[in-house]
């Protein structure tokens, strides 16, 4: 329900706190409008199974801990996007069309613990190109979408990226969102310390809530159908973090259906704005069976990106062919093709005059069955170091059966990384080698194949049977 000029007065809030309840209480949002769910999935899981479901939209809203330099404490955040610890992102059906003067947009992730050291904030936001983390946003984009609500998020820095937060606050917490006074006490105690410490941050968290009750009394959501809504969520504040490159090499021979729908899914559940495709010259790994003719999978590849299609409601995702691999002698190694973009990527950042941290990031994608094989790479470490691996599955691995391998795989902490890498993506039942042995056999290969690769391989008789 909303008034004739938009604002958005059957909208309800939640909460995670009772303090935070309190606070925006105060600063004018209506009583009867906010509800407190309590921390985590748990508080998410337990307001709705007491609430059933919302009469109209219903926004998350409250404290969360900062991971871009350039939000300061009270800065809020209308989220436009969820990532999961796999990479998957779960867009707010209504996040368009939350208007709130002067916010920033961007993306949040949720974690178990709170995100204490300014070091762990800044590699946490590396990684997910998340501005913001808290515990609870990612379990109620799961419950919204999977009851069908109309939802969004809306958080304020509470605590900058830049400043270190003690580890045990989420323990000061009960389930309900109430503040546990006998354990904060019982801290204090043992580290006296602590006392000036919380103080600050209780004047921080609640300046910030203020701005933050500021912000919610002016909130309108458009309409759908709407000219505002059409035009982005640009257009009613500025969209931060960096720019994720996804790279996706191999040997294209042919390129097949699979390796167009598959990394633009991945790009658009990691909020990728480019997917660069690198053929390799040689495969160490594949030395017995060498590819075609590098330029006429160049060919092929430029044919079957020429006429794709964007993924269905994301933003539009660029495109390109990188030929280093092609064009350098020998075999080609993922590492030294990695280290070339990276030092380029670096390089450009520094010529624009960008913040380090706001270079665009790297990410590898690679098939299942080199996951299980990436220690036999060269460098393998510094791949993953340069640009963090997403795994699509192969048929007939899933990703539940794959953390299962890879437990087997590697090490404890390593294997629950790569669990972490493997995206739920449906895997395309086409290769390569299945496409060159139809070929041979003159069997119709075309329903595999993306439009205008089969032209160029009839035309340049390519894997035909020997006479």
């Amino acid at each position: 329900m909303e008034t004739p000029d938009g604002r958005a007065i059957g909208t309800t809030f939640l909460t995670p706190l009772a303090f935070e309840r309190k606070v925006l209480t105060s600063a004018g949002v209506a009583d009867d409008q906010i509800h407190v769910c309590g921390p985590g999935r748990e508080g998410i899981r337990r307001w709705a199974d007491q609430y059933g479901e919302p009469e109209g939209p219903i926004v998350l809203v409250g404290l969360a801990g900062g991971l871009d330099a350039r939000l300061g404490s009270g800065d809020v955040v209308v989220v436009d996007e969820v990532v999961d610890p796999h990479g998957r992102v779960l867009e707010p059906p209504i996040g368009r069309r939350l208007r709130i003067a002067d916010a920033t947009r961007g993306r949040v992730t949720t974690t178990g613990r709170v995100v204490a050291s300014a070091e762990a904030k800044h590699a946490l936001g590396r990684t997910t190109g998340a501005v913001v983390v808290d515990l609870e946003s990612l379990h109620f984009a799961e419950l919204a979408r999977e009851r069908d609500w109309d939802w969004g998020i809306i958080r304020v820095v509470g605590d900058p990226a830049d400043q270190a937060v003690p580890a045990a606050l989420d323990r000061f917490v009960d389930h309900l969102g109430r503040i546990r006074l006998g354990g904060v006490a019982g801290e204090i105690f043992r580290r006296p310390a602590l006392l000036g410490t919380l103080r600050l941050l209780a004047r921080q968290y609640r300046s910030a809530l203020m701005q933050l009750g500021a912000a919610l009394r002016d909130l309108s959501i458009s309409t759908p159908e709407s000219k505002d809504a059409r035009e982005g969520p640009e257009r009613f504040g500025r969209r931060i973090g960096p720019r994720s490159i996804l790279v996706f090499g191999g040997s294209f021979d042919p390129p097949h259906r699979g390796h167009l729908t598959l990394p633009f899914e991945a790009a658009a559940r990691l909020g990728c704005d480019e997917v660069v495709f690198v053929p390799a010259r040689v495969n160490p790994l594949k030395v017995d069976t060498p590819p075609a003719n590098p330029e006429a999978r160049v060919r092929m590849l430029e044919a079957a990106l020429a006429l794709r299609t964007s993924v269905p409601g994301h933003p539009p995702i660029k495109a390109r062919i990188d030929r280093r691999e092609i064009d350098r002698d020998g075999p080609s190694f993922t590492f030294a093709t990695l280290e070339s973009i990276h030092r380029e990527v670096v390089e450009a950042a520094e010529r624009d005059g960008l913040d380090l941290r706001m270079r665009p990031r790297l990410r590898l994608l690679i098939g299942s069955d080199q996951a299980l094989d990436f220690d036999r790479w060269r460098d393998w470490r510094k791949i993953i170091a340069l640009a963090p691996p997403i795994v699509m599955p192969r048929p007939p691995e899933t990703r539940t059966s794959l953390a299962a391998r890879y437990r087997d795989h590697f090490d404890p902490g390593l294997a629950g990384r790569w669990a972490t890498w493997t995206l739920d993506l449906a895997a395309e039942g086409v290769s390569s080698s299945e496409i060159r042995d139809r070929r041979a056999r003159g069997e119709d290969v075309s329903a595999l194949l993306p439009e205008g690769v089969l032209e160029i391989i009839e035309e340049l008789g390519l894997y035909e049977a020997s006479p």
